[in-house]
């Protein structure tokens, strides 16, 4: 389970990183978006993938015993961490 989470937060950053590359772009007229459409499909699932997570964490939160279990987990990792 712990190596399903670290992929999944290195696929959260990565997406995020290449979201900023993708409006920086955008901003700096580097490209168009119906120019570059295989990286706008990109941006765009990037862009899904992270709201469903978002989402997820939310209803997540809301459940009690999900939550304890995540903030048990939160506090494991601020300890391993030292703070």
């Amino acid at each position: 389970m712990q190596l399903v989470d670290r992929f999944g937060t290195l696929f959260l950053l990565a997406g995020l990183a290449y979201l900023g590359f993708y409006v920086y772009g955008l901003v700096m007229g580097v490209f168009s978006p119906t120019g570059m459409i295989g990286f706008t499909v990109l941006a765009v699932f990037f862009v899904a993938s992270f709201v469903v997570h978002v989402v997820r964490v939310r209803r997540a939160m809301r459940d009690p015993e999900q939550q304890g279990q995540i903030m048990r987990e939160l506090h494991t990792h601020r300890e391993r961490r030292g703070f």
